[in-house]
């Protein structure tokens, strides 16, 4: 692997660098898509100052050509492009980590674009905010269709939220209220933090105008700085799409600052809804990654297991609306919170050292149909540990 880059091997100025941004991708498979993150990020008005690409896909110097075409009239932008250690999700970003240089890292995903005028109001933030408060700041996920007036709502063409939207007749407020409780949990309910108190950062909440303060920011519209990301790496424990990934790594980004949304800098997620063949086993991993991360980080674990288990809980019995509201009548979602309950005493059992070894196996073992460690899995061409967006067998008995 390639030693990281500096300020003198980018051929900038170290004042430059310091007040920079680096638009840094983990892609796996995603050519075309990728292509047109990299062209909407060019476009900015504030370009970047570097690129750096991780590529897990086979064909990555295909991609590296077609990417390095697109950059080759941007003379004051190098492009790192590197293939993956490994194929996975946060094994790709600690590598984009450390390849980087610039002081703000854009770690979005493939398919997420940029509008023209966020990176500078991000790196504005940023650049105003001397004392270093601000670790992380996340983008606004904003349709393109709404970009003429700069930030709007984003909409959500789900099932659930069509039964949410306002009708013509009666809508008792206590049956809208659950529904929104059960249908559409935020963020900060997916998940169960793990530190003390005196391990959370402590200093002035204060926020300049036009940033709301958010517990976590989802992986696809991160921007953090680069001490943050190599403070707080990504847990290279995950494997299959490293699920609640952002959730983990934001959350312990919140040790060393405040973790906000800019309202007026968007960003449009072009990811497709998980497809039918990947519920079952996506929500058993949503819910069983939430268990290792406090098995692995936790310094309470009594206390914080006990949480885990009511919140567990809650997540599985929220399943079953979520399939019907769905019209998914062989109910993945709530299955996958089934599986994910008979496979947790294994998980809970596991010495905290022993995790690290043992998890990705029990992962892949999961993803694949292998019912026990050394047996063949159910169906063939099980995938690479951390592929990400693959279509994974959905049944395991």
């Amino acid at each position: 692997m390639n030693a990281p880059a500096t300020p003198a091997t980018l051929g900038l100025p170290a004042s430059h660098a310091a007040g920079s941004w680096a638009l840094c991708v983990a892609t796996c498979d995603r050519g075309d898509i990728l292509r047109d993150c990299v062209r909407h990020a060019l476009a900015s008005s504030l370009p970047p100052a570097e690129i750096v690409i991780v590529d897990a896909s086979e064909n990555w110097q295909d991609n590296r050509a077609a990417i390095t075409a697109l950059v080759s009239g941007q003379a004051a932008c190098p492009l790192r492009y590197e293939p993956a250690r490994r194929r996975s999700l946060t094994v790709q970003r600690n590598q984009a980590v450390a390849l980087a240089c610039a002081d703000v890292l854009f770690m979005i995903d493939d398919d997420a674009l940029l509008h023209p005028d966020t990176a500078a109001r991000i790196m504005g933030f940023y650049r105003d905010d001397r004392e270093g408060r601000l670790a992380a700041i996340s983008c606004r996920n904003t349709n393109r269709e709404d970009w003429p007036q700069a930030a709007g709502t984003p909409k959500d063409f789900s099932p659930a939220a069509a039964l949410l939207d306002d009708g013509p007749g009666p809508s008792p407020r206590g049956i809208n209220l659950a529904l929104r409780r059960l249908l559409m949990i935020e963020a900060e309910q997916r998940f169960v933090g793990y530190d003390p108190a005196e391990r959370r950062w402590q200093g002035t909440a204060a926020l300049p105008a036009g940033l709301f303060r958010v517990r976590h920011i989802p992986g696809f519209a991160l921007t953090l700085r680069r001490r943050v990301a190599l403070a707080e790496p990504f847990d290279e424990g995950l494997v299959g799409s490293c699920i609640a990934e952002d959730l983990d790594a934001s959350y312990r980004f919140g040790r060393h600052g405040l973790l906000a949304i800019a309202a007026d800098a968007p960003i449009h997620h072009l990811e497709a809804a998980a497809g039918r063949g990947k519920r079952r086993i996506n929500t058993a991993l949503a819910l069983l990654n939430v268990a290792y991360f406090i098995r692995r980080n936790s310094s309470r674990q009594g206390r914080d297991l006990c949480r885990y288990g009511w919140w567990y809980l809650r997540m599985a019995l929220a399943e079953l609306p979520k399939d019907l509201a769905g019209r998914r009548w062989h109910l993945p979602q709530l299955r996958g919170a089934l599986l994910a309950g008979r496979h947790l005493p294994a998980l809970l059992r596991q010495p905290a050292a022993a995790l690290p070894g043992w998890y990705p196996e029990f992962q892949l073992r999961l993803i694949s149909g292998a019912r026990r460690p050394g047996q063949p899995p159910t169906k063939p061409d099980t995938p690479d540990a951390g592929v990400k967006r693959q279509n994974f067998p959905e049944e395991i008995q």
